[in-house]
């Protein structure tokens, strides 16, 4: 929920500050939609306070640490940003450690561009209920906003873990490995025209696409052993042609994790609920 932060902060506009107050004040990057004017929002049960970027200031992030450990209230803010970038699916995160121990919030000197403002920030949302949401959604800011491809096509890819498995299970034909089976069991409920047209791509190629997309891209990022007698594909952050070939596959492992956020565990894309 929102309100007026003038209700709030004898700073805005007169309610007194108990002398017990403790905030913790966090500069946010990244470029997901933030609002223009000071704006608290209630989520997980906590006020997250909100400011906007100005000529001097970061736009900032602040929670009163008042009956709250601050490793719980980093958790909470890390909630809120992933929720946002699901949302506007763009990256965002906050920025250093920040400072904490201040009876108000108190802003946060500029370092970084700005994010996203928007005159209206109608925050209508909650701490999703699924510690499976939750973590699927952490992963997704964390692929918005990662600075390497390889690691983004990686967070999207645990997004995949979350629903299936990532070993063998059955015996004899019955064999198979559930992630990769639920790669194949997507792929065709899948819209995202770019993901589409690479799948298309993948499969005149003459690849089966969910096993290349498990071997060729899960497999390839996560290891490194160069010995191997069945010389398994390895993703170099050096090579240009493996990052270039993990960027074109990108849109499909984004596309079905977005699939399984949005269709499976049904997480709204709205900041209005």
């Amino acid at each position: 929920m929102m309100k007026n932060s003038s209700q709030s902060f004898h700073l805005t506009g007169g309610a007194s500050l108990s002398v017990m107050d403790n905030w913790l004040n966090l500069g946010v990057k990244g470029s997901a939609v933030w609002p223009d004017k000071e704006t608290d929002v209630r989520f997980g049960g906590h006020t997250l306070h909100l400011k906007p970027a100005t000529r001097d200031n970061d736009p900032s992030i602040h929670i009163n640490l008042r009956g709250l450990a601050e490793n719980e209230a980093w958790t909470l803010i890390n909630s809120f940003l992933s929720l946002l970038a699901w949302c506007d699916d763009q990256p965002i995160q906050t920025r250093g450690y920040g400072l904490s121990g201040t009876i108000k919030p108190c802003a946060v000197g500029r370092e970084t561009r700005m994010v996203s403002s928007s005159f209206a920030f109608p925050f209508y949302r909650n701490l999703e209920p699924s510690k499976d949401a939750q973590l699927a959604l952490a992963l997704y800011r964390e692929a918005r906003t990662v600075n390497s491809v390889p690691f983004a096509f990686l967070s999207y890819v645990k997004i995949l873990n979350i629903s299936w498995v990532d070993h063998m299970v059955g015996s004899g034909e019955a064999r198979h490995r559930p992630l990769v089976e639920g790669i194949r069991e997507t792929l065709p409920k899948l819209s995202d025209r770019t993901a589409m047209r690479r799948i298309q791509e993948l499969h005149e190629a003459g690849n089966d696409v969910p096993t290349y997309l498990y071997e060729s891209g899960r497999c390839a990022v996560a290891h490194a052993n160069l010995s191997s007698e069945k010389k398994k594909p390895v993703v170099s952050p050096d090579d240009f042609s493996d990052l270039r070939r993990l960027s074109d596959d990108m849109p499909v492992v984004k596309a079905i994790a977005e699939y399984i956020i949005e269709i499976k565990m049904k997480v709204s894309r709205s900041i209005m609920g």
